[in-house]
C-alpha cells in the first residue's frame, strides 16, 4: 500500500467514524430527556425523533466531508429549512415543528455540554397565516348523532354503542382525538358527570359531560365485552381503540348520515367550541374546557361565530334597527 493510498484509507475511515457518530449523536439521550425530564407527550416524542432523522439525513453528505455537530450554525440550519420548503413543499406549520424540535435538541446538547452554544437561540419561527378551523353546523352534528343512535339496537353489535358514545363524548367535551383514545375507565366520574382528560404535555383537566353523553357511555359500557383492558374504547380484538380507527368510523358514520362535508374527529372539537361561543359561553371557560395553554389560541373561534355576530349586529346597531 502506498503512502497516498494509506492516507486516503485513513480519511475514509475517519469519515465513516464521523458519519456513524452523526447517525447516533445523542439521539437516544435526547429522547430520554424529552420523555423523562420534559415529560413531553408520546406523540411529540415520536414526531421529534422523526424530525431529527430527517435533519441528520440532510446533513449526511456534510458529515462525510468532516462537518461536526459543533460546527452547525444558523446558516446551515437555514439551508436545511429552505430545502424543506423549496424542494419538498413543507408548509409553515411543518417548518415550525422542525424549528421547535431543533431548538429543543440543541438546547439539550448545550445543557449537557456536548456543544458550547446552541445555534437555535436566536432562530425565529416562520410566520404562519391563520387558517380558520372547519366547523359543522348544529344541524349537521345533530344529524350525525341521530344516525349513530339509530344503529344502536338493543342486543345488537356492541361496537355500534361504542361509536355512539364516541361521537357524543366528542361533542360533549371537545376533547382531542388522542385524548379520547387514551381514556381509561378510571377517568369516568358518573357522580358529578365529569371526566378526567390527560392532554398535551400530560397535563390533566376535568371536563363535563351532558346527559346525552352520559346515557350513551352507560349504554356502551353495558354492551362492552368483559375484558381486563383498562381502556374505555375497545377495538374488535378487545384492546385499546386506535386514533386511525376512530377517524375511519367517524368518516363512515358522517357520510352514512348524509353529511358530506370535509370533516374529521377534530372538527367535532372545533364545533364544540364554536357552538358554546354562539350559545353565550365566555372565552376563558372555553379555553379551560379545551385545555388551551393560551387564550389567543381560543380566540380564533370568535372569527367563526359569524351567524351570532350578525344577529347581535342586526339587533343592536341603530341604523340597522331603523331598517327593520
Amino acid at each position: 500500500m502506498t503512502e497516498q493510498t494509506g492516507r486516503a484509507s485513513e480519511r475514509s475511515k475517519s469519515s465513516q467514524a464521523s458519519l456513524e457518530k452523526a447517525r447516533n449523536w445523542y439521539i437516544d439521550d435526547f429522547v430520554r430527556y424529552i420523555t423523562v425530564e420534559r415529560n413531553l407527550a408520546k406523540r411529540t416524542v415520536i414526531e421529534y425523533h422523526d424530525d431529527l432523522t430527517i435533519f441528520l439525513k440532510y446533513f449526511q453528505p456534510l458529515f462525510e466531508d468532516g462537518l461536526t455537530l459543533e460546527a452547525i450554525d444558523i446558516n446551515t440550519i437555514s439551508d436545511f429549512l429552505a430545502d424543506l420548503k423549496l424542494n419538498h413543499n413543507y408548509e409553515a406549520s411543518s417548518l415550525n415543528r422542525k424549528i421547535a424540535c431543533l431548538k429543543s435538541y440543541f438546547s439539550f446538547l448545550e445543557l449537557y455540554g456536548y456543544i458550547p452554544d446552541s445555534p437555535m437561540d436566536k432562530f425565529k419561527s416562520v410566520k404562519e397565516g391563520r387558517v380558520l378551523p372547519k366547523v359543522l353546523s348544529q344541524d349537521d352534528v345533530s344529524r350525525i348523532l341521530a344516525y349513530a343512535h339509530s344503529q344502536s339496537d338493543p342486543g345488537g353489535d356492541w361496537k355500534a354503542y361504542r361509536n355512539t358514545a364516541i361521537l357524543e363524548l366528542f361533542y360533549a367535551t371537545g376533547m382531542r382525538l388522542a385524548e379520547l383514545t387514551s381514556l381509561n375507565l378510571s377517568d369516568l366520574n358518573f357522580d358529578d358527570y365529569s371526566i378526567r382528560i390527560t392532554g398535551k404535555g400530560n397535563k390533566q383537566r376535568i371536563v363535563f359531560m351532558n346527559q346525552s353523553s352520559i346515557d350513551a357511555i352507560k349504554a356502551y359500557l353495558e354492551a362492552r365485552p368483559n375484558t381486563k383492558d383498562s381502556a374505555i374504547f375497545l377495538n374488535r380484538f378487545y384492546s385499546r381503540l386506535s386514533r386511525r380507527a376512530v377517524e375511519i368510523l367517524f368518516d363512515k358514520l358522517k357520510e352514512e348520515a348524509g353529511v358530506f362535508k370535509n370533516a374529521s374527529p377534530h372538527t367535532m372539537r372545533h364545533s364544540f367550541a364554536t357552538h358554546l361561543l354562539e350559545g353565550g359561553a365566555d372565552l376563558v371557560t372555553i379555553k379551560e374546557l379545551l385545555g388551551h395553554a393560551s387564550l389567543s389560541t381560543t380566540q380564533v373561534y370568535t372569527n367563526l361565530s359569524r351567524v351570532t355576530m350578525r344577529g347581535v349586529y342586526d339587533k343592536s346597531h341603530p341604523r340597522q334597527l331603523a331598517n327593520l
